[in-house]
């Protein structure tokens, strides 16, 4: 089983499950608006599989997308030193770049 994030342009970015859950519970440790956490908070705790940017309110997508922006950094620097980590940071990596080319 998997993880999907949904883009507003139809594209969409799917890992498997445990990399999508690390993902959405990154961001839900960084996001500082309240809303915006617990709707991630939600999609971790019922291990939901799916993150639609449409679905949150356009006053929390451009935070949500600067957090995703951000991800790779954060995934180098928490993420242990494992043979999977190379793959899983290229992979966080693209969904930082289809955010970027967002706008």
């Amino acid at each position: 089983m998997g993880g999907v994030i949904f883009l507003p342009d139809g594209r969409d970015w799917s890992v498997s499950s445990s990399v999508f859950a690390w993902v959405v519970e990154a961001l839900a440790d960084r996001a500082q608006d309240p809303g915006l956490a617990g709707h991630l908070r939600t999609i971790a705790d019922h291990n939901l599989g799916s993150l639609a940017l449409d679905d949150v309110p356009p006053w929390q997508r451009a935070e949500l997308a600067a957090l995703i922006r951000q991800l790779p950094w954060v995934a180098r620097a928490a993420l242990p030193v494992t043979s999977a980590r190379d793959t899983v940071v290229a992979q966080i990596t693209e969904l930082a770049e289809l955010v970027e080319q967002q706008g």
